[in-house]
This record gives structure tokens, sequence and C-alpha cells, in this order.
């Protein structure tokens, strides 16, 4: 073969990553949005007693929560394209984790209300 490419001897040839992997990480990142997105709808019964509020003023928990994810995903993709994807990831975990525990701080501080059976 007189036109084959001549590969430098040293360097390696690196191949494009796996499809079957690509659309396993996809098809799982997919799933773990669309619950996260729905996490909160189980405590829709629960959760004008939880607030203090009435049923409609309760609703846009549930509202915020899909208003939000509707609003950050392309927001975060696009910063992703722009300053990688990895780094938008550390950023958005990191936040989540800031998130979790400044709520875990204030409910320590919350007065105790009984059950909800």
């Amino acid at each position: 073969m007189p036109n084959a490419p001549v590969q430098p001897v040293g360097t390696a040839v690196s191949s494009p990553p796996r499809s079957n992997t690509v659309v396993v990480v996809l098809a799982f990142s997919g799933i773990v949005v669309s619950l996260m997105q729905t996490l909160v709808i189980p405590l829709v019964p629960v959760l004008p007693a939880l607030l203090g509020a009435s049923a409609a003023d309760s609703a846009w928990a549930i509202t915020t929560t899909l208003l939000a994810g509707a609003v950050a995903t392309p927001v975060v993709g696009r910063l992703g394209d722009m300053y990688g994807k990895r780094r938008m990831l550390q950023v958005i975990m990191a936040m989540g984790a800031a998130a979790a525990v400044i709520a875990f701080a204030i409910a320590a501080f919350l007065p105790r209300k009984p059950a909800i059976s």
C-alpha cells in the first residue's frame, strides 16, 4: 500500500469513545434528570401541612422545581459547551452539595413539628 498514511513511532492513536458507552451514559442521565424533576410529586398531599399554607399556595413548590429545571437545563448545557462539561458538572455538584448542607443546617434550627401520618 504505497498511499497508506505513515504513523510516526511512539505516537498513540486515540480511538473515539464507543457509541454504546455514550448511549448508556446519556440514557442514565435522562432517567436521573426525569426522576429529579418529579421528586416533589409524592409530597403533594402533605405539602400544605408541611409548608403551613393553602393547597393553592403550595402548588407553587411543584411549579418552581419544574420551572427551575426547564430554565437551568439549556443554560447549563450552553455553559458546558463554553467552559467544559466536566467543569460545569463539578460546579453543579458543588452547588447541590452546598444546598444540602444549608438545608440541613436550617432544619437543625427549626422547631420540631409532630410527624404527619
